[in-house]
């Protein structure tokens, strides 16, 4: 196939990855940004159309994967160690390749910067995550939802490397204040990079939320309201019912500041369970957690994995 014909064949396959119920929308707006930013390079930029092909593939195979696994009455726990380590192998071959492939224009280093940047996510590297997406963004990557995955990607560096969670005391513990806030303002410039001039695109609500989530985590309570009510104005339909039950806390905490807050993402409260049969009843509720499952690194260390390439573990 030549070049055209490819880039339909990508675009075919992306239709096809949107009708996966594990997809996210997320995933499928990065993608198309990519997918955007290839369509402007020259046929001679082929490393970089086999590249994000292979990448698409990868994400049909992931998807598939999980949603089969999801859905199966004979799920256990043993398929998905090794179906991670799997995951993890065909990323960190797809992101060697992506470091030697040379960029020419500034489209090229886009397109090169953002799928190395999906492989580090996937792989848990949030610095080399956000290194990728940084050198995106100086070569032209201007889509608000790219200016959204680098504050994410700021933010939940905060959390998993300068703060933990303490389950006893049920509250966060920062262990390197100054570089814990240092990211959360980085990551608040980041989602107000994305802003539209008009501030009512349906991008600019998500960022307005994420704004209200970093100002609340940072203590300073009159911005985080001023921006979630900004987010349920722009998108009642989405963010109505959880920006409420976000401004409730807010007045609950301001009448009883003792009130710790509720408890952080999954990856500040790991868990460590036993490989075993499960049982019809916890079958259910596994699914739903596979649901929940953001990386690679996440899957393999909720499953008792190795995140570092070494042979899975039978358990903690």
């Amino acid at each position: 196939m030549d070049w055209t014909e490819r880039l339909t064949q990508i675009r075919n396959d992306l239709d096809r990855l949107a009708r996966f119920p594990t997809v996210s929308e997320i995933l499928l707006r990065y993608l198309q940004v990519v997918y955007e930013h290839l369509e402007n390079c020259s046929p001679y930029a082929e490393p970089l159309l086999t590249a994000f092909e292979a990448l698409v593939s990868y994400e049909l195979w992931h998807h598939k994967a999980t949603t089969k696994l999801s859905s199966s009455q004979e799920l256990q726990m043993r398929y998905l160690v090794p179906l991670g380590v799997e995951m993890r192998t065909a990323l960190l071959k797809l992101v060697q390749k992506l470091e030697l492939i040379p960029a020419y224009s500034p489209d090229e280093v886009v397109v090169r910067e953002l799928l190395k940047a999906h492989c580090y996510y996937q792989l848990g590297e949030l610095e080399a995550t956000i290194n990728g997406l940084e050198e995106a963004i100086r070569h032209g990557a201007t889509h608000p939802l790219i200016y959204f995955s680098l504050g994410y990607n700021r933010h939940r560096l905060a959390l998993t490397e300068y703060a933990r969670w303490e389950p006893v005391g049920q509250k966060l513990v920062l262990t390197d204040k100054n570089a814990f806030e240092r990211l959360l303002r980085q990551a608040l410039e980041d989602f107000r990079n994305g802003l539209s001039y008009s501030g009512r695109e349906p991008m600019d609500a998500r960022l307005y939320f994420w704004i209200g989530m970093v100002h609340e985590m940072l203590g300073e309570q009159s911005e985080a309201i001023n921006s979630y009510q900004r987010a349920r104005e722009i998108d009642p339909e989405n963010y109505g019912e959880e920006v409420q039950q976000r401004l409730r806390h807010l007045q609950t905490v301001d009448e009883n500041p003792s009130l710790q807050p509720p408890p952080p993402p999954a990856e500040l409260r790991e868990e460590a369970t036993p490989i075993r049969p499960i049982s019809e009843t916890e079958l259910e509720s596994f699914r739903k957690a596979l649901g929940e499952i953001e990386t690679v690194s996440d899957l393999l260390r909720r499953m008792g994995g190795s995140s570092e390439g070494k042979e899975p573990l039978e358990g903690n």
